[in-house]
């Protein structure tokens, strides 16, 4: 329902409108959980004027002489806290976000209540009213008033406005003309563009009281929420533009005391942060799943511009949240309490901004700050700096001894509905058809400084290893109020209410494969004691290994026998063997055989893919040559790929990572797969009645095998006899797609997965998308290989330094080579010293390189030596740049294997 604003006095006076006057709520720390409400107190059934109290603790002494009456649970619907109040009361109001929650029409109470707005909020107006008070500035009379004074009407007038329910229902009027109808979206851009007009204006004003009323009105409306009248789009549209205020931002980032900017005011920063808070707040308790499609679409529609800039604010309030907590898991000796003399004047929610903005000032402005019961802390022994160099001591717990933990987090209202709404424009973006921005946009660089592993552990433990988990958390703790009467006493650490892994999309790939290789070293681990321990038991030897033997002119079926003897030791540490062939693997042999052995995989005698020639990507044979048992090869190539970390050469579309994922595939996989006959079935829908009866169509398929024989088969049953009209075109085109892609392989795919999911399926793999498991799997190939980033993470052996190698004519004339060639060149180079010729999937700078002398004079002949196991280039000394570069010519050129061709 759309209420319309009252003539309220903009926030008074003139000296008590800054922080002061706006925080004035008491902070009082809550554990999570079902706590109870304060009301305006009710009397048979009427509403009293009682001064409300702050919440309690469900089952505490202060609650329970009002236990007997009839209670109600509920959630705030900013935070998500579960509340519970008196069965008759019309409003209720939590002490975790100070938001009152309104049950229904008579919760507004009578200043509150529906009124008639004279005039509605537009941009023309307040442009009007701003030229009035400059006007006004100029007359004689005028002279002695303050800027506060003259510009009084505009703050008034805005502070209703931005509180008023009704402000996103309105269309904004033009000059001189009446109201024009809108379309929603229409309506909303309309707005949008008034709310972004004004506030710039605000800025640019000579006083701040204006911006600083139109934010208090907004915080004011966003404190005040409708919880009976939350079932449509409608009501969110306030907070959706709310969000859009184009000064939010300024409130995340670090204050600089020479700023002159009215959006670097504290009090101003202080407001933003609030409104932006609940904002994220309250679109992040939005539960119907209906209504949370709408929203979800609702970012759909925005242009990439407008997309990006909503995640980037989000990201940026998730980094301000983080950070408080990475300043104090580096200074443990300190307490989140500022100094006595500012807790007066910070209080509440401006207490809460000031601690986290102001904290690393804070810390080194007053060393010895902690609780009276403290101990003094030395000053040498705090840290100011957020990211502090780790320790030379290897010691258990030297790597995560600077990472945020699981307990600091996971039970923070703030964080928690910041990667909610994170989630919400995730797949707003994953649902967008053109200008689809990557997923890379959505990582947060600070979720790198948590304690990653802790927090995969716990949601392992969790037993919910999905993104519903923050649910199942809320209802188990109702529940057992329910049941019991109490709140259970459950600790943060013990119980967190959501994990970072269940919002994959906000960590880097770096985190995501630490992880990974972090599962995958357990799993090594773990069955290399199985097999110790067994070895004991039987009085046998076992191999902690999985060795591969395997010979070169048979790599195919000795590699299929060697995995299929040895499924149960899949997840060991692989070793592969070249028969009568020297070489011991330290990593390079099993580079080579994956190398050699998917290049025959893929090649087109063997039957089991074929390159379509109009996206030039590999795909699954409908009619292969060879049975399931050379799929099942490939998935656990791919698994041992992933598991070993090795890069391999691979042409598939995204479809395959999908399939790795165990992901549907649909007509945009089929696109991506065969643009071209996509574009030809989208053509019969361009066609009248009759001209695609004159096409005689049924619903069966025509393809040709690899040795060429023709095959017909049915979509349907009875396919053949089945014409293709009108009506059923798009079951056809549904039913065409689904076979090239998955029914006319399902037989291949099945084989595939089965051979994929015995080595590496498991929670870790499902932190990753299909972008993000392609780039792990086949590295970087895109990008043109960056010489001068590859130089400076090269590591060098053979000299006495690392000055004396970068000083020496032959390391020079090395990089000045590479320089010299093409990307196509450059790629040789890696192929020759790597064994692959792709980066990794988190950039060059991630690749360990070395480039190592071998003393043999100061002239020789030999060629350089590549160990693909270290990814090391051994050159010998030569006595010129020529030579260098014919030998090392010849070398990449010309090697095959451990020899010469």
């Amino acid at each position: 329902m759309a209420l319309e604003s009252t003539n309220v006095a903009a926030p008074t006076s003139k000296s008590s409108w800054g922080l002061k006057g706006l925080l004035s709520f008491s902070s009082r720390p809550l554990a999570l959980g079902v706590v109870e409400a304060s009301v305006k107190g009710t009397k048979e059934g009427k509403l009293s004027e009682e001064k409300s109290t702050d919440i309690n603790l469900v089952g505490s002494s202060s609650s329970s002489s009002s236990r007997s009456s009839s209670r109600d649970v509920c959630k705030c619907f900013c935070c998500g806290a579960l509340l519970y109040f008196p069965s008759k009361a019309r409003k209720y109001r939590c002490s975790m976000c100070q938001t009152t929650n309104l049950m229904d029409i008579g919760g507004l109470g009578k200043k509150e209540a529906p009124s008639r707005v004279e005039i509605a909020f537009s941009f023309v107006v307040v442009n009007d009213m701003v030229e009035m008070c400059f006007c006004r500035m100029k007359e004689e009379k005028a002279a002695r008033e303050s800027l506060h004074d003259i510009f009084e009407p505009l703050s008034t007038y805005l502070y209703n406005e931005f509180k008023c329910w009704d402000l996103s229902n309105r269309a904004p009027p033009s000059r001189g003309t009446t109201h024009e109808k809108y379309s929603h979206r229409q309506a909303f851009n309309a707005a949008l563009s008034e709310i972004q007009q004004t506030f710039n204006l605000l800025t640019k004003l000579p006083t701040k009281r204006p911006l600083f009323c139109a934010l208090k009105g907004a915080d004011d409306h966003l404190k005040r929420i409708p919880a009976f009248s939350l079932d449509n789009m409608n009501a969110y549209r306030s907070t959706l533009l709310f969000l859009e205020i184009p000064i939010l931002s300024r409130a995340l980032v670090s204050h600089d005391p020479r700023s002159k900017l009215m959006s670097d005011n504290p009090e101003i920063k202080t407001l933003c942060y609030e409104v932006l808070k609940r904002s994220i707040g309250i679109i992040s308790c939005i539960d119907d799943h209906k209504l949370k499609k709408q929203i979800v679409n609702w970012f759909a529609s925005l242009d990439a511009g407008e997309l990006a800039q909503n995640i980037t604010l989000v990201n940026l309030y998730i980094t301000f949240q983080l950070k408080k907590y990475f300043y104090l898991v580096n200074n443990p000796q300190v307490k989140l309490s500022p100094p006595a003399q500012t807790t007066a004047a910070f209080a509440g929610e401006g207490r809460e901004y000031f601690e986290s903005s102001n904290l690393k000032a804070i810390i080194e402005a007053n060393p010895g700050i902690s609780t009276p019961e403290a101990v003094a802390i030395p000053t040498s022994r705090i840290s100011s700096n957020p990211f502090p160099a780790k320790s030379s001591r290897k010691t258990k717990n030297a790597q995560n001894e600077c990472k945020i933990k699981l307990h600091q987090y996971s039970n923070d209202w703030r964080v928690k509905s910041a990667f909610m709404v994170m989630a919400i424009l995730y797949k707003a973006n994953n649902i967008r058809k053109d200008h689809h921005l990557p997923v890379s946009h959505f990582y947060n660089s600070l979720v790198d400084f948590v304690n990653i592993r802790q927090d995969f552990d716990s949601w392992q433990r969790s037993g919910n290893c999905s993104t519903r988990g923050t649910e199942r958390s809320e209802l188990t703790s109702l529940f057992e109020y329910l049941h019991n009467g109490q709140t259970p006493a459950i600790s943060a650490a013990a119980n967190p209410s959501f994990f970072i892994c269940q919002y994959p999309f906000l960590m880097s790939l770096g985190s995501k494969i630490s992880i990974l290789e972090f599962e995958a070293r357990r799993q090594m681990e773990r069955k290399a004691e199985e097999a110790f321990i067994n070895s004991l038991d039987k009085r046998i030897l076992i191999d902690i290994h999985l060795r591969i033997k395997v010979r070169r002119d048979h790599i195919v079926q000795d590699s299929l026998q060697c995995i299929k003897s040895n499924m149960e030791n899949l997840k060991k540490s692989l070793k592969v063997q070249f028969i009568d062939e020297p070489g011991v693997d330290a990593g390079g042999l099993r580079k080579e055989w994956f190398y050699v052995l998917t290049k025959q995989i893929f090649h087109p005698s063997s039957g089991m893919f074929y390159n379509v020639e109009d996206s030039n990507f590999l795909w699954f044979n409908l009619k292969p040559v060879e049975n399931s048992d050379m799929y099942y090869l490939f998935g656990a190539i791919l698994g041992l790929a992933i598991y070993n970390s090795t890069i391999l050469d691979l042409q598939f579309p995204t479809a395959l990572y999908k399939v790795v994922l165990g992901k549907m595939l649909d007509i945009d996989d089929y696109k991506e797969i065969y643009p071209k006959s996509h574009h030809g079935l989208m053509r019969l829908k361009e066609l009248n009645a009759n001209e695609l009866r004159s096409l005689e169509l049924t619903f069966e398929i025509s393809f040709q095998d690899v040795l060429g024989t023709y095959h017909n088969e049915e979509l349907l049953p009875n396919g053949s006899k089945i014409k293709v009209d009108r009506k059923n075109l798009d079951q056809y085109i549904s039913r065409y797609c689904a076979y090239m892609t998955r029914d006319g392989i399902s037989t291949q795919l099945e084989a595939f997965t089965k051979g994929f999911n015995g080595v590496i399926g498991g929670n870790a793999l499902s932190l990753f998308s299909e972008e993000e498991i392609r780039l792990l799997l086949c590295g970087n190939d895109e990008h043109v290989i960056d010489i001068d980033i590859l130089q400076s993470v090269t590591k060098y052996g053979g000299w006495t330094s690392s000055l004396e190698a970068a000083n020496s004519s032959i390391v020079r004339w090395f990089w000045n080579y590479m320089r010299g060639l093409d990307n196509s060149g450059r790629k040789k180079v890696l192929m020759f010293v790597t064994g692959s010729d792709r980066v990794p999937a988190t950039g060059i700078q991630n690749l360990p390189f070395k480039l190592t002398l071998l003393d043999h004079g100061f002239d020789s002949d030999r060629l350089p030596v590549a160990h693909t196991c270290f990814n090391e280039l051994a050159i010998y000394n030569y006595s010129s740049c020529e030579k260098l570069v014919s030998k090392l010519t010849k070398a990449v050129a010309e090697s095959s294997g451990f020899g010469i061709k």
